[in-house]
């Protein structure tokens, strides 16, 4: 856990150099190329909890399609989820992931960075970074 802990840090600080030299253009392969390390290095932890409620289930890399898909696993209590439970966890991603320079700036690039959470019902939710650090939420049917 320690070791794949400061493999993802490590991955999360390349991302951060890849992406954060004011003076340069954004660079999607640049990007690409940090974000598949990242998700190489998050490959130890998937099944881990990250927190009492929510498993990591691993992260998805598109680069032709512009895509950062994070999976997560919910044992959220109850049967159906409450719009305050989404609108809670809209707020989490928000905060966490589209605020944070290094997403925000590849999102106003044009990648979509998002999650999906399912619950112990089967129920998904699909949460996404919008340009400027906003987010939304979308049931997934």
């Amino acid at each position: 856990m320690r070791a794949s802990l400061l493999a993802t840090i490590g991955a999360g600080t390349v991302l951060w150099a890849a992406t954060s030299a004011p003076v340069r253009a954004f660079e999607d392969a640049q990007f690409c190329q940090a974000v598949t390390q990242l998700m190489r290095a998050s490959t130890r932890d998937v099944g881990t909890w990250i927190n009492r409620t929510t498993r990591n289930d691993g992260i998805e890399v598109f680069c032709d399609r512009k895509l950062v898909h994070f999976k997560r696993y919910a044992s959220t209590p109850g049967s159906g989820l409450r719009d305050a439970w989404k609108d809670a966890k809209t707020e989490e991603w928000r905060s966490s992931h589209c605020t944070h320079a290094t997403w925000r700036e590849a999102v106003d690039n044009g990648w979509i960075i998002s999650t999906t959470v399912t619950t112990v019902t089967g129920e998904k939710v699909w949460f996404a970074c919008q340009p400027g650090g906003g987010a939304f939420h979308r049931v997934i049917p």
